[in-house]
């Protein structure tokens, strides 16, 4: 007999096959779309056709598959998702109490499609809506609020710069209206996980199954994980090792980044920064009320220190920080939005690093080719 076989299933009472069925639902990384980038850097240190993995994502689970009684238990917690967005996926699994919803757009996308970057706030902010009407928890990439260079940091410079913003907004269609980000998320959730960076596993199903880091029947191929956990970091590091640090020698290297000092502090860093620029949104969005004195004072230039000059026509955050003493920044700073950020990881099994296989670009997966 078998030994790995339970023929004994089946005369259990339905409750505890219920409750098993249930135990084997994944928790997953719901990605609404494809990611253009991996991540880290138009120069990536790995290649992934990351398409793949994420249209395995978005199947129903295992469970799904294997008797009534188990899809049953997986329709309780799951149903088929169509986003509306031309950049998305046709159809996405979510499990609204279980998922996360993961936006990968960033603003190349519509670069690379439409030839402008006008799109961006209308896309975050109908997600952010979406998220919040099928009551699951948000994530981003991180350039959606402020650029993350994870190819800088691994040649030896800073992965984001001190952020600069103009003092009167130019009405230019190519800036995020982050204010309206804030805003919404304001209404929703104080916490909005960000993708800081990923690495992709490219491993059999077999290993990502025993490892048991990609849901317990393996069917959760995409996973974030606390950029400062690195108990977690190091298991995936492992994982890696023992399948593909032959074929990926170079992916070593993200690795022994996500798990050092250098990219803890970068993070630490690019999240005060991430935070000042919204701070400075939502004073702009402050500023263009009509009750702006009301609510910022006599001088809106006293939310920061120093006082902000009026002739200054841009402003930074390395000779500019918030007020504390003033009302409406402890107001606005209660308010904000808490950032979590994230890495990203995924397995892919299609062996991508093949020289028959190899992306024209590493890391992209020209996501708009509906052919591939």
């Amino acid at each position: 007999m078998n030994s790995d076989s339970f023929h004994y299933f089946s005369k259990l009472p339905p409750e505890i096959r219920r409750y098993i069925w249930h135990y084997c639902l994944p928790c997953r990384v719901a990605e609404e779309d494809v990611p253009y980038l991996l991540l880290d850097g138009n120069e990536s240190r790995q290649a992934c056709w990351a398409n793949a993995s994420t249209h395995q994502n978005a199947r129903p689970p295992t469970i799904a598959f294997v008797n009534r009684e188990s899809r049953h238990v997986a329709l309780e917690h799951g149903h088929n998702f169509e986003p509306p967005d031309s950049h998305s996926l046709d159809s996405v699994w979510l499990q609204p109490d279980r998922d996360v919803l993961l936006l990968n757009y960033t603003k190349i996308c519509d670069l690379v499609m439409y030839g402008h970057v006008d799109r961006t706030s209308s896309v975050v902010l109908l997600f952010l809506w979406r998220a919040e009407e099928l009551q699951m928890q948000p994530c981003v990439v991180a350039e959606l609020l402020h650029s993350f260079n994870l190819k800088t940091l691994l040649d030896g410079d800073d992965a984001s710069d001190s952020p600069r913003v103009p003092q009167e907004k130019l009405g230019n269609p190519y800036s995020d209206d982050i204010a309206s980000y804030t805003e919404c998320i304001q209404e929703q959730k104080m916490v909005l996980d960000v993708a800081m960076a990923a690495v992709s596993l490219h491993i059999t199903t077999e290993a990502a199954l025993g490892s048991g880091l990609f849901g317990l029947l393996g069917d959760a191929p995409v996973q974030l994980v606390d950029f400062d956990d690195e108990a977690r970091l190091r298991q995936f590091y492992e994982l890696f090792k023992e399948n593909s640090l032959d074929y990926e020698p170079a992916v070593q290297t993200l690795f022994e980044l996500f798990l050092s000092s250098r990219f803890r502090t970068a993070v630490e860093n690019w999240t005060r920064q991430a935070d000042w620029v919204i701070l400075a949104n939502l004073w702009h969005y402050a500023r263009n009320s009509k009750d702006y004195q009301d609510i910022l004072g006599a001088h809106p230039g006293s939310v920061w220190t120093p006082q902000l000059d009026e002739d200054i026509l841009y402003f930074a955050m390395d000779d500019y920080l918030p007020n504390d003493d003033h009302p409406w920044v402890k107001q606005a700073k209660e308010k904000a939005p808490r950032l979590r950020p994230q890495v990203m990881v995924r397995y892919c099994t299609r062996k991508c690093y093949t020289k028959e296989r190899l992306p024209d670009y590493h890391a992209t997966n020209l996501w708009w080719n509906p052919n591939f």
